[in-house]
């Protein structure tokens, strides 16, 4: 199994792409996407955009946006596809958010 993350922003902010991945110590492959051609083939309507896609190149899953508490059914969707397949893995736990409120009560972003 394999993770690839594809940012779709615009070719003048391309070189902060690195630094952001490094920052975070992202554990998979991160590709650029400036003209946006990924986005196209497969259709994006909006940000983020997850697509679960099975070895053969088949869509299993896909959903656009964001709202808190997606991550689980991200993690339901995979795990239901690991046992479809008889893929063994190992129990999953979410790492401790971090507030991204600072010290001053201002909210912290970062890109």
């Amino acid at each position: 199994m394999q993770v690839l993350a594809v940012n779709a922003n615009k070719a003048n902010i391309i070189n902060q792409v690195r630094p952001y991945i490094k920052k975070r110590k992202y554990k998979f492959n991160v590709s650029v996407d400036p003209s946006s051609k990924l986005s196209k083939q497969f259709k994006v309507r909006g940000y983020p955009t997850f697509l679960l896609i099975d070895k053969e190149g088949n869509i299993i899953d896909k959903s656009s946006g964001y709202e808190e508490g997606m991550e689980n059914k991200y993690l339901s969707t995979l795990l239901k596809y690991f046992d479809s397949q008889n893929i063994k893995y190992r129990p999953f736990k979410y790492a401790e958010k971090k507030s991204g409120i600072n010290e001053e009560g201002k909210v912290k972003i970062d890109f």
